[in-house]
């Protein structure tokens, strides 16, 4: 079990690694870690895409969209590589899918005089949000948060944290 100590102690030994790694194979050990956290990121997908689809209609990236406008005034976008930047898809995917979106009623696709490109949910996407968010908080507690303690919470975090800082540093 991770305890607050061992994760005080993780904080501490951040600072002791090198910049250099191996060019050996991953040892079994490192092997299971790497699949167990790929595993788990796919396996919580699932889970809480599995409840929400039945309930909804929406899937994954239709929710991760919806999501997004949800956040904007009005439920409305305007720019499409600003959107994908948001979702961290390319503008090419963020296109057919937004398509389909239009074509199932979720979205409203106008562009302006300017030929920037204005993205809307629909009332009914709005509506179907509703359900979906209430739907999703409780998939995530019931399949990810019930799952773990406090401090490995707080690990779970750092851990993005810290990927995220170094995916960051490797774009720029």
């Amino acid at each position: 079990m991770i305890t607050a100590e061992w994760v005080r102690d993780l904080r501490g030994s951040v600072g002791q690694m090198t910049s250099e790694f191996s060019a050996e194979p991953l040892s079994d050990r490192e092997r299971a870690a790497w699949s167990a956290a790929l595993s788990m990121a796919d396996d919580l997908r699932a889970l809480v895409s599995g409840t929400l689809t039945p309930e909804t209609g929406l899937g994954q990236a239709d929710f991760l969209v919806l999501t997004r406008l949800q956040a904007a005034p009005e439920y409305r976008l305007a720019g499409l590589k600003a959107l994908a930047a948001k979702l961290e898809w390319s503008p090419s995917r963020l296109s057919h899918h937004l398509k389909r979106m239009k074509t199932r009623g979720l979205v409203e696709l106008a562009y302006e005089a300017d030929g920037q490109l204005i993205v809307n949910a629909t009332d009914a996407a709005v509506r179907t949000m509703e359900t979906a968010a209430v739907l999703h908080a409780r998939a995530v507690r019931r399949f990810f948060l019930s799952e773990v303690t406090e401090d490995e919470r707080e690990v779970v975090v750092e851990l993005a944290r810290r990927i995220r800082t170094q995916r960051a540093a490797s774009t720029e």
